[in-house]
């Protein structure tokens, strides 16, 4: 587990996980991200086009998707007496574990898809849709 400590001087607990431990996956596990020469010509055709541009950051990325894999851990005194020593089952994607950067674009992937955006075949990391303008044309 570990403890990030913020300016607020608050912690935030995390745990992330020894993937060298666990057995290697079949398929990609690659998590991508956007190329800075792909948002560059974004930018350039969305100016050109007086198009409006929609960017996002997402924290704590992983916590978010499912995760594919089954993994559990045995929960330690920091979850308290009565449950120190049980077993407890990992529902969302865990830093450290070989399949989180899968599990987590699948689930970008499918949350995009649902809002109407789809993957540049240039780039799979840029996410578009068609712009609508005030009078709803497209």
């Amino acid at each position: 587990m570990i403890f990030d400590v913020k300016m607020d001087f608050t912690r935030k607990a995390r745990f992330v996980a020894n993937g060298s431990r666990t057995r290697d996956l079949a398929e990609s596990t690659y998590a991508g991200v956007v190329s800075r020469e792909t948002v560059c010509i974004a930018l350039t055709y969305a100016a050109l086009h007086d198009l409006d541009i929609m960017a996002a950051n997402i924290r704590n990325a992983y916590l978010q998707a499912p995760i594919s894999v089954k993994y559990w851990t045995t929960l330690g005194p920091e979850f308290g007496s009565e449950l120190k020593g049980r077993r407890a089952n990992i529902v969302r994607a865990l830093y450290g574990t070989k399949s989180a950067g899968s599990d987590f674009i699948n689930h970008l992937r499918d949350c995009m898809e649902k809002m109407g955006f789809s993957s540049c075949l240039a780039d799979p990391d840029l996410w578009m849709r068609k712009a609508v303008s005030d009078t709803g044309e497209h």
